[in-house]
């Protein structure tokens, strides 16, 4: 019988790759915003350097008022950097965005309980409801936080309604899941073919998961072809290919900032691969010579998360 994999017809990787090497490094200043418990935190965004734009989409969205009351909130405030690398180029262009977007997007960043970075130590993507109704994905480890694909630069910062984390980038709740991410990368349309060859699957990727799918590149298809001595995708054998393809799904959701040196997840198609920080964050599979590039990381989706990878990892086959 035809072995199968994957739920879905056509697969590509997520828009936005490049935004994300834009967006995931930027600098926040901890004295951007002061530490106190005599205003609210509302006061404390007015009064920041580095957060004009937050406020301005804190007054367009009608949220000056419930952040400057009473309430217990934690928010995470996005810098003046992190909107423009989310496409805002100046404050104007946040006054004229409409109210109920900015809304969405700011609700997203707030809970309704207050949370500190050491209440968050020890998770590995924690899924947190936030009061856009969406969840975020929190991990802590050696002091640090991040959240979903933003790093915390300045933590515990009190007013007297809650606190504020100071992350490097804006939050967008995912809206598609891993097989909606988008069609919209031709490099990985070799993918999209594997898994079209497959036919119908066994793996839900629309509806399952959390997963973390490692999602080779055209040229990683290539290669992997030539050494193989494969004229085509379709001079694969289908049990092969489905060996292969399960080897790059992990059954959790794992974010670049959880990997280890070491770490050995085990995957759908039952042997681990190893991944490594060395020189760059790496991954490797069993019958590989060499390990593969992690070129892009932390694509997210509504049930997981995509790296992009320059090189086919390869189970016992």
């Amino acid at each position: 019988m035809k072995k199968t994999i994957l739920s879905i017809k056509n697969i590509a990787f997520a828009a936005g790759i490049v935004m994300l090497f834009v967006a995931c490094k930027k600098d926040a200043n901890p004295k951007a915003l002061e530490n106190t418990e005599k205003k609210s935190i509302a006061e404390l965004v007015k009064m920041s350097p580095q957060h004009s734009f937050l406020y301005a989409a804190v007054v367009k969205a009608g949220l000056a008022s419930t952040l400057s009351g009473e309430g217990t909130f934690t928010v995470f405030a996005p810098t003046d950097d992190a909107f423009k690398a989310a496409g805002f180029p100046d404050v104007k262009s946040v006054q004229d965005a409409p109210s109920d977007v900015l809304k969405g997007i700011l609700l997203y960043h707030v809970l309704g309980t207050v949370v500190k970075s050491a209440d968050v130590q020890g998770t590995s993507a924690l899924p947190v409801k936030t009061l856009a109704d969406k969840d975020f994905y929190v991990s802590g480890k050696d002091g640090k936080v991040w959240v979903n694909n933003a790093m915390v630069t300045a933590k515990d910062l009190v007013a007297k309604n809650g606190v504020v984390h100071v992350i490097d980038n804006v939050l967008l709740p995912p809206s598609k899941n891993l097989v909606e991410l988008a069609q919209s990368n031709p490099d990985l349309s070799t993918l999209v073919a594997a898994v079209v060859q497959l036919g119908e699957p066994t793996i839900t990727l629309s509806t399952g998961g959390p997963f973390t799918v490692l999602a080779p590149t055209n040229q990683a298809f290539n290669t992997l072809l030539e050494d193989f001595n494969f004229a085509n995708l379709a001079a694969v054998p289908d049990g092969v290919l489905a060996t292969i393809l399960t080897y790059h799904l992990v059954e959790s959701r794992v974010f670049s900032y959880n990997l280890t040196e070491g770490l050995m997840p085990a995957t759908v198609q039952g042997e681990k691969v190893t991944f490594t920080l060395t020189g760059g964050a790496k991954v490797k599979g069993i019958s590989n010579a060499t390990p593969s590039n992690i070129v892009a990381v932390d694509i997210l989706g509504t049930n997981g998360v995509v790296h992009a990878i320059d090189q086919v990892l390869v189970p016992t086959l």
